[in-house]
C-alpha cells in the first residue's frame, strides 16, 4: 500500500484543480518574524515537515503540493492564514456604523431567523479582528458602502431576502421529531413549486441522494460524502438527515463538501465542525453569516488571485458574481432559470445600493453579458428599482431612462404592477413563493427608512 505522502502527491499530479500547490505560501518566508508551520486542522503534520516548503522547487512535493498544509506566519499576528490583499488601507468607520438595524430592518423586512442584525455584525467582527484585510473596511466610505451593497444585493439574492435558509429542492419543507430535523429531497420535475412541495422523494424506494457531492475530494481538501439514503425508521420514509448532505445554506446558499470543509477551518479551526454538522449553517447566525463572508472573503475562481471582497473594492459587481455563479449566469442561457433569475439578483442589488447611499452601481464588467442585462432589464421595466443607476456612457448630465413602447409589447415583459411575475422564477431558495410580496413592498420600506434619514 502506497504511504500517505505517495498518494498525495500523486493526487496533486491526477487532480491539480484541488491541490493547488499552496500557491508557494512559504517561498522565502525567513526573517522578520515570519515562520512556516503546518496547519494540523487539515491533516498531521509537524512544523519541521514544511521546511522543504521553503524552496520554490518544492510545489509539487507534500507537504507543500497540499493547498495551505504549510504557510508563511507572521509570529507578531494572530496564527491565522491571512486572505488575499487588496492593496487599500484600512478605513476609520466599522461597517455596522454604516450599515444600521433600521436599514437592514428596511432591507429585508421579513427576515428569519438565524439572520439577524446582530450576528451579522458580529460575524463581520470576527473576520475584522483576525484578519489584516477587513470586511467591508478598506479603502473610501463609498468603497465601503459599495462593497456592502454588493454584498447585501447577492445574498438578499440568494436566500429570498434573508427567508430561506436551506436550498428548495433538497431541503423545501422540514419535518421535525424529537430524534432532529429531516428533508424530503427532490427532482424539479417532482416539485410542486407553487405550494413547495415534492411529490416523490429523491431517497424514495432504495435511492439515494448525492448531489453536492464530489467524491473524488475528500479530506484535506473537502468533507468526506457519499449516497445518503433514506432515514430507516417507518415514520420518516423518503426523508433524509440534512448533515448527510452539502447542498446550499446560509446567505451566501454555501454548497459542496469541498466549500464545506473550507469554510470550517476558517470558522472554527476545525475542518471537521461543518462536515459533520453542516446543518448548522441552517441554524445559527455564526455560519449562517460566517459562511458568506467567508466565501466573499477568501473564495477565488480557478487560476485567479481575486475575491468577491477585491472585485468589490475595485468596482466590479460583474467580478464577483462571476465568482459566485460565473458558469450560469455570466452569461446564462437564454431562456433558462438563470435569465429570469438575474432580473431578481440586479433588483436586489439596486435596492440595497439605494439603502447604502451609494454614487453609482459598480461597473458589469467581469460578468459576460451582464451590462446587457442590466440595460434590458431597465429599458423593459422589470427592474423599477434600478432607473435612477442606469446612465448611459456620457460625460453629460442624463435623465432618467423611461420605458419603452414597443407598438408590440415584448413577450417576456412584466409590469411592475403585476406581482404574479416572480411566480415563474423557479427559486433556489426555499421561500420563493413569499418572495414576490417581500420584494413588492420592499421599495415602499426603503422609500420610508430614506425619508427618516
Amino acid at each position: 500500500m502506497p504511504s500517505t505522502k505517495t498518494t498525495l502527491f500523486l493526487t496533486s499530479l491526477l487532480f491539480p484543480n484541488i491541490t493547488t500547490a499552496q500557491d508557494n505560501s512559504c517561498v522565502g518566508c525567513v526573517g522578520n518574524g515570519r515562520k512556516c508551520i503546518g496547519d494540523q486542522a487539515i491533516q498531521a503534520i509537524n512544523d519541521e515537515d514544511c521546511a522543504i516548503c521553503l524552496k520554490s522547487t518544492s510545489e509539487w512535493t507534500w507537504p507543500c503540493s497540499v493547498d495551505g498544509l504549510c504557510w508563511c506566519w507572521d509570529t507578531d499576528k494572530l496564527m491565522v492564514k491571512q486572505a488575499l490583499s487588496s492593496g487599500f488601507e484600512v478605513a476609520n468607520k466599522k461597517p455596522c456604523d454604516l450599515f444600521s438595524e433600521k436599514a437592514f430592518n428596511a432591507l429585508a423586512p421579513n427576515a428569519i431567523y438565524p439572520y439577524t442584525y446582530e450576528g451579522l455584525c458580529e460575524s463581520i467582527e470576527y473576520f475584522n479582528e483576525r484578519y489584516d484585510e477587513k470586511l467591508f473596511m478598506m479603502g473610501t466610505v463609498q468603497q465601503q458602502r459599495g462593497e456592502l451593497a454588493a454584498f447585501l444585493g447577492h445574498t438578499t439574492h440568494e436566500s429570498a431576502q434573508y427567508t430561506a435558509v436551506r436550498e428548495a429542492l433538497p431541503c423545501a419543507r422540514t419535518t421535525e421529531q424529537a430524534s432532529g430535523v429531516y428533508c424530503k429531497p427532490c427532482d424539479e420535475a417532482n416539485f410542486d413549486w407553487a405550494n413547495r412541495y415534492c411529490e416523490v422523494s429523491k431517497v424514495a424506494n432504495g435511492q439515494f441522494y448525492e448531489d453536492y457531492c464530489d467524491k473524488i475530494v475528500t479530506p484535506p481538501h473537502g468533507c468526506v460524502c457519499g449516497p445518503t439514503t433514506e432515514v430507516d425508521q417507518e415514520d420518516l420514509k423518503g426523508l433524509m438527515n440534512p448533515n448527510f448532505a452539502y447542498f446550499g445554506r446560509g446567505a451566501i446558499q454555501l454548497s459542496w463538501n469541498a466549500n464545506y470543509l473550507k469554510a470550517s477551518q476558517v470558522l472554527t479551526e476545525s475542518s471537521d465542525t461543518l462536515c459533520s454538522q453542516p446543518d448548522l449553517v441552517a441554524t445559527e447566525p455564526k455560519y449562517a453569516w460566517g459562511t458568506a463572508l467567508w466565501f466573499w472573503l477568501f473564495q477565488k475562481p480557478d487560476g485567479q488571485e481575486t475575491t468577491c471582497h477585491i472585485e468589490a473594492l475595485n468596482g466590479r459587481f460583474g467580478g464577483t458574481l462571476n465568482i459566485i455563479n460565473g458558469k450560469l449566469e455570466c452569461p446564462p442561457v437564454e431562456g433558462s432559470y438563470h435569465a429570469e433569475a438575474i432580473v431578481t439578483r440586479l433588483r436586489y442589488y439596486c435596492i440595497a445600493a439605494t439603502i447604502m447611499d451609494v454614487n453609482r452601481v459598480l461597473s458589469f464588467e467581469g460578468c459576460v453579458g451582464l451590462a446587457e442585462a442590466f440595460e434590458d432589464c431597465v429599458m423593459t421595466g422589470w427592474c423599477p428599482e434600478c432607473v435612477d443607476f442606469f446612465k448611459p456612457p456620457s460625460m453629460q448630465p442624463t435623465k432618467a431612462p423611461t420605458v419603452k413602447g414597443p407598438t408590440n409589447q415584448p413577450s417576456r415583459w412584466r409590469s411592475w404592477a403585476d406581482k404574479d411575475w416572480m411566480s415563474e422564477i423557479k427559486r433556489r431558495d426555499s421561500s420563493s413563493d413569499r418572495a414576490a410580496s417581500v420584494l413588492s413592498s420592499v421599495t415602499f420600506l426603503v422609500m420610508l427608512y430614506l425619508v427618516g434619514q
